[in-house]
């Protein structure tokens, strides 16, 4: 009997799993232990897949000996895009795809030498062999599943990121990719990849307790298309050069083929049973949509079975087969669909493939309360029993098409921020329906400084009095958090905002350094409600910008956010320096920046978070992209150790400081990876062991007294061990609506407040130097004995002074400050307010004496947390140290 488990995975790749176990088994035991340390979303990203259709028997095909192979074909077609004209499926290399379409995320780009399968419905670009972009990193996987156009080429729409197909925690490094029939023929067309199954270098540690890795077999897989189709079929091929049947998962307890999804950076998960819902038990098959353009991934060997989610990496299994000793075991085992519009489009494309009865089409239109058409609105379809059925969104003009099953009722139901509607039944025999919103009302917000009537780029929230629609998760309607109905950032400071009746409060922010606007407004249907806020700069951080190294956007795979959407979530929140910090990728704010037109505002950087499972995380700051390259410029560590991986960042061309990332965070901690000793700073184990960084991201997303006996500790032990390596405080955000960009900040005096006179080797340079405090609400400024502050020398002597000023705006409190010495707290003193001004002043003198060699560091805390901009984090400021010669 097998035994099956379930674990269940979300947050930031750092975060510990949470599990739900079902069954006690020895399997799952074994998972619980290996996961217990905190798993990045890479170490299950690395979780191998495969896939499987379509019912069709396994074919053995005994040798004469043990030694045997597959055709590893050429070329093929000439002109594959020529297959909807000539009626055909064609597969051929592409040796120059200058005119091809790249797919619409952004990431694995198609490249010359990559193979195409193209019919009259879609194009399925498959990798050449090779060092690959992604996770995979062998090469030939899928890069895109797109619609064809009328010309014959793909659109662009593919929104298809990386799907890794295994066999136990391997997959085929490919030595061959070829067309082994190009379809000229009017039959199949077919593109091979062969190669012997590797481990996936990711994997390549704790999973090797869970599934089998060490098959010496070699894989083929084929790729096929046919005329008219609209589904990919992939078949496998194993040659089993060993006289003993090998079992994927058919007849023992652990289920070997499997599939592994990096997907929903760009798309949501959806299951016909279960909707858009979180995932779990069997099912049918995955789909992967919320665009125009979608695909489902089924097995041919019966139900997929749901196995772990992290990270935005989706781990589910397939039944299995047997590879027969001395053999090629040929079967097919996936099936991709391809449709759209939206998920509705997806799911006549699957009928249309297992030529069911067709579902009739209701076309309708959702409009406001004045019969104003609503662009842009969910619809979503339910059974009687409210059985999750479908979803499609409405165009420019309100219409929409969505499909229901035949004689049935169905409700359709319209979902648009802002609006409320109850849902309308359609009848058997309805072909047609209008759904109608109740009466809205608008909330019209501007936003300017006080001084200069200068509209400022702000952070508005709404909350209704009486809450809002919670949607059921599977509608896959993403809603804000904390009882908020809107989040929204508005760059040119002015916004109108579709609200129920009644009464909201509004607050309008920008950060850390301004007042802010705080009220509660009563608006009638149909009336507008006109906001005015009228901030004031309290905080004087002349001379000072603060930046976050430590930012994901959707080219990551644990977050969704569009990398516009995170920009401008930043610079709402007064973040100066926003710096984007893709795993595995290398993504640059500063075009993003320009675009918007916000250089006034902000200085966009590029960064990589460099994120191996073995041995931990860092920020690489600068790298630039570098289009071409592997992972557009990203490090390329396997196999090196960490000296090696640090010694190749300092070749880069940027010459690029190096931050340790969430150094104690299980599998993605530096510092836990290495069994640093908390008490003297020194690693347990040498042979990871580097001390060739800059700066310890000793903050993320929490404050010193949350981090006091772990990373706050370890900082300081290195201190007493000469190394003059500095913090950092980051947001480490994947999800603006639970986790903001900017908390905490690392603060710079540069002189001046002009972001365009920025530099990334400026912001470099003073991030190597340690001349920067840390924000979490509160800015501090530290200066010392002949004008000298954090990252820099004073004389020793006793009773030296040093001048610490924090400040706050007026929503903002401060209460103590604590020194230290070497370490040790030597003092705690109530912040002292100098009074006659809007914000919140605090000036301390400090008497502290400091032999030399010796350093001091200095923390101020808050009272409470940053309410109503960022409820839950707590307000504080630290210091970098200042050391005594």
């Amino acid at each position: 009997m097998v035994q099956r488990y379930r674990v269940v995975v979300r947050g930031p790749l750092h975060l510990p799993l949470r599990r739900t176990l079902p069954r006690a088994t020895n399997l799952s035991a074994v998972l619980l232990k290996a996961m217990r340390n905190t798993l990045s979303f890479l170490v299950l990203a690395c979780c191998l897949v495969s896939l499987g259709c379509e019912s069709i028997d396994e074919v053995s095909t005994p040798l004469e000996s043990c030694v045997g192979g597959l055709d590893k074909g050429d070329d093929g077609h000439a002109d594959p895009f020529g297959a909807k004209a000539a009626g055909q499926a064609r597969a051929g290399r592409m040796p120059d795809v200058s005119q091809v379409a790249q797919p619409a995320h952004g990431r694995q780009p198609i490249q010359d030498g990559d193979f195409v399968l193209a019919n009259d419905k879609i194009a399925v670009v498959i990798e050449d062999g090779g060092l690959s972009d992604g996770y995979g990193r062998f090469g030939g996987e899928i890069l895109a599943i797109d619609q064809v156009g009328e010309d014959g080429l793909p659109l662009g729409k593919s929104r298809f990121v990386e799907t890794l197909m295994g066999l136990g925690l391997q997959m085929p490094n490919p030595s061959s990719v070829g067309v082994v029939s190009d379809g000229s023929d009017g039959g199949e067309a077919v593109v091979r990849v062969i190669g012997k199954l590797e481990v996936i270098p990711f994997l390549d540690g704790p999973f090797s307790k869970l599934f089998k890795s060490d098959y010496d077999l070699v894989v083929g897989y084929d790729f096929v298309l046919k005329p008219g189709w609209e589904k990919l079929l992939i078949r496998t091929n194993v040659i089993n050069h060993n006289p003993d049947p090998v079992d994927f998962g058919i007849e023992k307890d652990s289920k070997d083929e499997l599939y592994g999804f990096f997907q929903t950076n760009h798309n949501q998960l959806v299951l016909p049973n279960l909707g858009f819902a979180d995932p779990a038990g069997s099912t049918a098959w995955v789909g992967f949509t919320g665009h125009d353009w979608s695909f489902a991934w089924r097995s041919a060997a019966g139900d997929l079975l749901f196995g772990l989610e992290i990270s935005g990496f989706s781990l589910f299994h397939a039944p299995g087969f047997i590879a027969e000793g001395c053999a090629i075991t040929t079967s097919d085992r996936v099936e991709v669909i391809a449709g759209g519009p939206y998920y509705d489009g997806l799911r006549e494309a699957i009928r249309r493939v297992d030529d069911e009865v067709a579902w009739r089409a209701v076309d309708g239109t959702v409009v406001d309360a004045d019969d104003q058409a609503i662009a842009g609105a969910w619809v979503h379809a339910l059974d009687g029993d409210d059985l999750y059925l479908s979803r499609t969104k409405t165009g420019p003009d309100g219409g929409f098409t969505i499909h229901v099953p035949p004689g049935q009722t169905a409700q359709l139901i319209a979902t648009s921020r802002g609006h409320v509607h109850e849902g309308a039944d359609v009848e058997p025999n309805d072909d047609s329906a209008t759904l109608k919103m109740e009466p809205h009302a608008e909330l019209h917000i501007t936003a300017e400084d006080l001084d200069s009537a200068v509209a400022l780029p702000v952070r508005m929230q709404t909350i209704a009095s009486g809450g809002h629609t919670n949607y059921p998760a599977s509608f896959g309607v993403e809603q804000e958090k904390g009882g908020r109905l809107h989040q929204h950032f508005a760059m040119s400071g002015e916004a109108t905002l579709i609200v129920p009746p009644g009464e909201h409060r509004v607050i309008v922010s920008r950060g850390y350094e301004y007042e802010l606007l705080d009220e509660t407004v009563t608006v009638a249907a149909g009336e507008t409600a006109e906001i005015e806020a009228k901030l004031e700069h309290s905080v004087d951080s002349t001379g000072v910008m603060c930046a976050d190294f430590h930012i994901h956007s959707q080219q990551s795979a644990d977050s969704h956010d569009p990398v516009e959407l995170k920009v401008k979530s930043a610079i709402a929140d007064g973040l100066d320096i926003p710096c984007s910090s893709e795993h595995e990728w290398v993504v640059d704010f500063g075009p993003v920046v320009k675009k918007l037109g916000l250089e006034e505002w902000a200085f966009g950087m590029p960064s990589e978070e460099l994120t191996t499972f073995r041995w931990g995380h860092f920020g690489v700051v600068p790298v630039v992209p570098r289009p071409g390259s592997y992972n557009n410029g990203a490090i390329d560590w396997v196999g090196l150790t960490p000296a090696q991986t640090f010694a190749k960042i300092d070749e880069l061309d940027e010459q690029p400081a190096l931050i340790v990332n969430h150094p104690r965070s299980g599998l993605g901690g530096f510092f836990s990876s290495t069994l640093l000793d908390p008490d003297t700073g020194k690693p347990g184990n040498t042979d990871l062991w580097s001390d060739n960084f800059d700066a310890v991201e000793v903050f993320n997303d929490s404050d010193f007294d949350e981090n006091r006996s772990d990373s706050v500790r370890d900082w300081f032990n290195l201190l007493n061990l000469g190394m003059r390596v500095f913090a950092v405080g980051n947001s480490d955000s994947h999800h603006i609506r639970t986790s903001p960009v900017g908390y905490p900040r690392t603060c710079f005096d540069f002189g001046h407040d002009d972001p365009t006179k920025l530099s990334a080797e400026a912001v470099r340079d003073a991030l190597i130097a340690g001349r920067s405090t840390i924000s979490g609400g509160l800015l501090m400024t530290v200066v010392g004995p002949g004008g000298k502050g954090p990252g820099q020398n004073v004389s020793g002597g006793s009773k030296l002074e040093f001048t610490v000023t924090v400040e706050s705006p007026s929503w903002i409190d401060a209460a103590d400050l604590e020194v230290f010495v070497d370490g040790k707290k030597i003092a705690t003193e109530t912040l002292l307010p100098l009074g006659n001004t809007t914000s919140n002043r605090y000036v301390n003198q400090v008497q502290v004496s400091l032999e030399a060699g010796s350093w001091v560091v200095f923390h101020a805390r808050g009272k409470s947390d940053l309410a109503p901009l960022h409820p839950g984090r707590m307000a504080f400021a630290a210091s970098n140290p200042i050391f005594a010669e």
